[in-house]
């Protein structure tokens, strides 16, 4: 689940609860998939006991009007459901749903009676720290909704799990002698930091904002950067050439490793002065607007010749698929942007030969007290 989605299932709930207080939610969270699905373990639904869609998606749309039908009884009773959508053939004739999934999904719903969960994971991405949201699944309340931070100092067994997940970009069963605990890693969203006040960076900064990613462009000509359009969440910041170290200083720049870097300033020495205060934090993509040529040139300049660093510099900037334009070019770069990010090569999809998506091993599910659970079965099963 993005940052996105976290944040929009967070506003939904506040307005729900201030529009309609008298009218209970409930979360449906995908916690298993056998074969393929739309989405993946971890993809989270807001709906309501009157059988409301208000946020978020655990598919393509095929499953979420019956997980708020099945919302009323979950907030009526106050327990949770586990559902079991079978979708391994064509549905289309018996139900109606025309699917075209091949797999199993495992919906937990749960009434979600309090936000502070979600509070506290919105508060601390935007904060860049990490953490994880938890179903407890042995607790009294089945399916109740936790937040963990990755910096909690107590001792707690989930905290240490909380380490090696929190390190994914995956959901994951927690390794306990029963694995009943579900958790989600919340991370930072991820932020580009544009480097250069042109058209190019007005293009580079909507992609990337519509991609999820939280975007500062920068320059030394403040007119220049109050010139430009862009929406109101992308950040303006003017930072001269000679004073680079100094904004990082400031903190005014994140400089961990769900941060990225697109140096476009078109002038070498401003670019130089950005790659080496770059390559000085954790940021697994600095790409450089140029030739080859030219970056060789840059690495050069700044006296880096380590093959660590030199590995997360990204020139040409972006992907290969024939960009010429300045939007073009910024489709490249956050395609490229979100490639690293996700360890993933950035090639055609129809060339992979191993699985889409990475999943950990799924347990047997626990029992969740239901009478009412939903199993889609194949014929003949």
């Amino acid at each position: 689940m993005s940052h996105t989605e976290l944040v929009s299932l967070l506003q939904a709930a506040r307005a729900a609860r201030r529009d309609r207080p008298q009218v209970p939610l409930a979360l449906a969270t995908l916690v298993a998939v056998e074969g393929s699905s739309y989405r993946q373990p971890g993809a989270r639904l807001l709906c309501d006991g009157a059988r409301r869609v208000l946020a978020g998606a655990i598919s393509g749309g095929c499953l979420e009007g019956d997980v708020a039908e099945h919302a009323t009884t979950v907030c009526a009773r106050g327990t949770a459901q586990l559902l079991r959508y079978d979708l391994r053939e064509d549905l289309q004739t018996i139900w109606g749903f025309g699917t075209g999934c091949d797999g199993v999904a495992h919906v937990l719903l749960a009434p979600l009676v309090d936000l502070a969960p979600l509070e506290a994971a919105v508060a601390a991405a935007n904060a860049r720290t990490r953490g994880l949201l938890l179903h407890d699944l042995d607790s009294p309340t089945a399916g109740a909704l936790q937040f963990i931070s990755a910096h909690r100092t107590v001792h707690d067994p989930r905290v240490h799990a909380t380490r090696d997940i929190v390190q994914r970009t995956a959901a994951a069963w927690l390794d306990d002698a029963e694995p009943r605990h579900f958790a989600t890693p919340v991370l930072p969203p991820p932020h580009l930091v544009i480097v250069g006040a042109s058209r190019g960076a007005e293009a580079m900064a909507h992609i990337a904002q519509a991609a999820g990613v939280a975007v500062t462009v920068v320059d030394h000509r403040e007119p220049l950067l109050h010139a430009l359009h862009l929406s109101e969440p992308v950040q303006r910041l003017a930072v001269a050439p000679d004073d680079v170290s100094g904004a990082f200083d400031a903190g005014l720049l994140p400089r961990d490793a769900r941060t990225a870097f697109a140096l476009c300033t078109h002038k070498f020495d401003h670019d130089a002065a950005w790659l080496r205060a770059a390559l000085t934090t954790d940021a697994p993509y600095i790409g450089l607007l140029g030739s080859r040529q030219r970056a060789v040139r840059l690495l050069d300049e700044v006296g880096v010749h380590d093959a660590s660093a030199i590995s997360r510099v990204y020139a040409p900037i972006g992907l290969d698929i024939g960009a010429e334009s300045p939007d073009e070019i910024a489709l490249a770069t956050v395609a490229e942007l979100h490639a690293v990010l996700n360890a993933r090569t950035g090639g055609p999809l129809r060339e992979r030969r191993m699985p889409l998506h990475t999943r950990s091993a799924t347990p047997s599910l626990p029992s969740v007290p239901t009478d009412a659970a939903c199993i889609i079965e194949r014929a003949g099963d």
